[in-house]
């Protein structure tokens, strides 16, 4: 595992809610070079992440003397704990918001099928697939969180929280690397790991979010090339419905 997925995985936060802590606690001045220092993420990444911010009119630039990486900052708008999901031209952005829904649905009903559990999280302008709740749900089985009722059932298969698992407000992580990993962020525990599971490797971590969904289906389309006359393995087929569900 490489130094940067450890930093971003560390708590269960993605890179960006690291950043945007950092630059909370310096609204009143701060540089790249100081976020990218305290964040312990790559200064390209904090770069893009504060110009999308800046393209939100989230923060400005109030000091521009000296190098680029040391022009001063200020947050002129807080958005609270949560990290702004803007785009690089400042628009908002829905990525990850179907898998908080999707958690918060399987809170409030407990015991659900696939298809219950997506129709309830697709609210506010986020659609969340039943191929896409039902993948979630099966690695949720693996990690403990959730008990799956028989396939042998004629009713469609539903699944239940494992007593004690209903662990809190956020979403476990799924993370997709060279291994799946789950992590809870409200315990910081790492409950589920797999190996060789055939994602991207980390070997050149993408700048941006648009670079990173362009690596990742690149490596999708290459792994369906490869499989030639053959059909695809499930592992490959269940992360190219999650790609296609977000």
């Amino acid at each position: 595992m490489t130094k940067t997925t450890q930093l971003s995985v560390s708590g269960g936060k993605v890179a960006k809610q690291h950043m945007w802590e950092a630059v909370r606690a310096n609204k009143a001045g701060f540089s790249l070079r100081m976020i990218a220092s305290e964040s312990g993420q790559p200064i390209a990444q904090v770069k893009a992440y504060v110009l999308a911010m800046r393209n939100a009119q989230l923060v400005e630039v109030f000091d521009e003397s000296g190098d680029a990486k040391d022009h001063r900052w200020r947050l002129v708008r807080d958005e609270g704990a949560d990290y702004p999901r803007v785009r690089s031209n400042g628009q908002r952005s829905t990525h990850g918001l179907g898998l908080e829904n999707l958690w918060r649905a399987m809170r409030i009903m407990k015991r659900m099928t696939a298809a219950d559990a997506a129709q309830m999280a697709s609210v506010n302008g986020v659609r969340v697939t039943q191929a896409y709740a039902l993948n979630y749900f099966v690695l949720l089985v693996k990690a403990g969180y959730l008990v799956a009722s028989s396939k042998e059932s004629k009713r469609e298969q539903t699944f239940e929280f494992v007593p004690g698992m209903n662990t809190g407000p956020k979403h476990p992580v799924i993370q997709r690397l060279e291994s799946i990993k789950v992590f809870d962020s409200n315990t910081e525990a790492l409950v589920y790991a797999k190996e060789t599971t055939g994602g991207v490797s980390t070997a050149s971590e993408p700048s941006n979010d648009m670079e990173q969904e362009n690596l990742r289906l690149r490596q999708l389309v290459s792994e369906f090339v490869d499989t030639g006359d053959k059909a695809p393995t499930p592992s490959l087929l269940q992360r190219a419905l999650l790609e296609l569900a977000e």
